[in-house]
């Protein structure tokens, strides 16, 4: 009798697997419909991810174009002194560091990120002429195109009571491929003040 209940368990369990494999080989698309996360599609808006969204995100690769394009944005905050137009370049996580020289004496600072926003919103708040003008750039990509580090000079003229001075800075940003996109994960600058 117990020989009997196992075998029709046996059976019963091979019918049901043989059943499932057939109706998994005729309706490929079954196979998906297990495997796929569940999402409410019944809702208006909701949109299914693409398979590969993730493979196709980790490729991002930095061109020189694309350099050049968010430099171009990075100048255009400094110049309207937009502190969260800088920052949402910039990682949680990078490595900030200055330098004042003013003559044989140099000073170095290490800032975390928020430190560094209220260090731009202070030098943002005194007066200038907003014409900084970034030259001699210098881009060097790696082979694999995911980082890239940038060097270049800056002139601007700030307006103190009725007299102009042009400062100039040595900036020096290394990009990563942060989430898809391109992020500075290390930023040096260097001041040497007044030039004039």
């Amino acid at each position: 009798m117990v020989k009997a209940i196992v075998i029709a368990l046996v059976l019963g369990t091979a019918a049901i697997i043989g059943y499932a494999g057939y109706g998994v080989v005729k309706n490929q698309s079954l196979v998906f419909t297990f495997l796929a996360p569940h999402l409410p599609t019944s809702q208006p808006g909701v949109v299914l991810p693409h398979p590969q969204s993730k493979l196709i995100q980790a490729d991002v690769r930095l061109t020189r174009q694309g350099i050049d394009l968010l430099l171009d944005a990075l100048d255009e905050a400094v110049r309207r002194k937009d502190v969260n137009g800088i920052l949402r370049h910039i990682t949680h996580d990078a490595t900030i560091t200055i330098h004042l020289k003013q003559g044989p004496q140099q000073q170095m600072a290490l800032l975390t990120r928020e430190e560094y926003r209220k260090t731009l919103a202070m030098s943002f708040a005194f007066p200038s002429a907003n014409d900084f003008t970034r030259t001699n750039t210098s881009v060097s990509l790696a082979l694999d195109e995911r980082s890239a580090k940038v060097s270049f000079k800056s002139t601007e003229t700030l307006l103190q009571a009725n007299r102009e001075f042009k400062t100039e800075g040595e900036e020096t940003l290394v990009f990563n491929i942060r989430d898809g996109k391109p992020m500075i994960t290390s930023l040096e600058q260097t001041f040497p003040g007044d030039s004039t």
